[in-house]
């Protein structure tokens, strides 16, 4: 394929694959064992898990840890509690998992252990972003956090080693619970969760007549922001901080963020990398709409570059010092404003992935 650069001033264009395309480098990055580590220093009694009506505390979760450590895992148990030990214990042992696109037989992406290391540091970065907020240097973090993703997501894990290395509590909400509004809503009054990560179209359904006084940070993603959800999520919660990120199952985490105030507009996080191109592969001049890629430090790797080709690409501006690196194709379409925001079509192009973790 011949790419052929549009034209355009010099300048805009360094923006367009450098500058705005690329979040400032990740800092405060543990490797999974230093989090575990920490995790493993939480007293014993704390709440460190929960599903529906079953608790794990701290020193039980790691008990299982230990009784399993050496064992061969398989991830086909239902049990979403069960499933997070093994993939705890999977982690703690090699660094890393298989994560499995649904509908694609054996393709296999890579979790590997720098992918999953960033995506936790941003969670924990921004997790710390409240109005006010208790931590207790001897207990840890007093955050009860919820993820309204399936307990098998990559997002799910990312949020459980960010809440175990801080001391906080992690809530797996049920399959039922995740799809309804209503029963979301209940869940976390119900568990006076303090941190959600959930769907923007979910958090909208949530009637403003339900009250959450507990709430201090919505994480909301997606591609459209609903003009009116900040001011539905103040009713919910006045004390609450908000924003709005853009998500893609084959990156452990938001790919860019931005405040919750009804514009959708956004910036790659750190360590992340995002272009819009044309169907040549050639950078759209701002205003104009164009096909996202994604790539950066939190993206999964393919275990077989061949079964992938249709899906991941060599980035073909590569930072300096980035050579060889792969961006993968979103399906979504955006366009970059004048002062260097993204702002996403409402509409998909085309479906996501459905990613689950694999142990088999």
């Amino acid at each position: 394929m011949t790419r052929v650069l549009i034209r355009m001033p010099s300048e805009i264009r360094r923006r367009l694959v450098d500058e705005w395309a690329s979040g400032v480098e990740p800092s405060d990055v543990l490797g999974v064992p230093a989090l575990i580590r920490r995790a493993r220093m939480v007293p014993p009694g704390r709440v460190a898990l929960r599903y529906d009506e079953r608790t794990l505390d701290y020193g039980e979760l790691f008990a299982r840890v230990d009784r399993l450590r050496g064992r061969r895992m398989r991830s086909a148990v239902a049990d979403p509690l069960d499933a997070l030990v093994r993939v705890l214990t999977t982690l703690e042992a090699d660094g890393a998992v298989a994560v499995r696109p649904r509908g694609h037989g054996a393709d296999t992406l890579l979790l590997r252990e720098a992918v999953l290391a960033a995506a936790v540091a941003d969670r924990r970065a921004v997790a710390s972003e409240c109005r006010r907020r208790t931590t207790d240097p001897a207990f840890g973090s007093a955050d009860i956090r919820l993820v309204a993703t399936a307990a098998d997501s990559v997002a799910t894990v990312a949020e459980l080693l960010a809440a175990l290395a801080d001391g906080a509590a992690l809530i797996v909400p049920t399959a039922a619970q995740c799809g309804d509004p209503a029963a979301l809503a209940e869940l976390i009054a119900t568990r006076a969760v303090t941190h959600i990560v959930a769907d923007a179209a979910m958090v909208a359904e949530i009637s403003t007549d339900t009250s959450l006084p507990t709430m201090l940070r919505w994480d909301v993603t997606g591609t459209a922001c609903p003009p009116e959800l900040s001011e539905r999520l103040r009713a919910l919660s006045p004390v609450a901080v908000a924003s709005f990120g853009y998500a893609v199952p084959e990156y452990a985490g938001v790919v860019t963020r931005g405040p919750l105030d009804g514009t959708g507009r956004t910036r790659p996080i750190p360590g992340a990398r995002v272009l819009v191109l044309d169907e040549h592969w050639r950078p759209v001049p701002p205003g104009v709409v164009g096909d996202v890629y994604a790539g950066g430090v939190a993206l999964l790797e393919p275990e077989d570059t061949e079964t992938f080709s249709w899906h991941f690409i060599a980035d073909p501006f590569p930072p300096e010092g980035a050579a060889g690196a792969r961006l993968v194709r979103t399906g979504d379409r955006a366009r970059w404003t004048e002062d260097g925001r993204l702002v996403f079509e409402a509409q998909r192009a085309a479906p996501h992935l459905r990613t689950i973790i694999s142990l088999a």
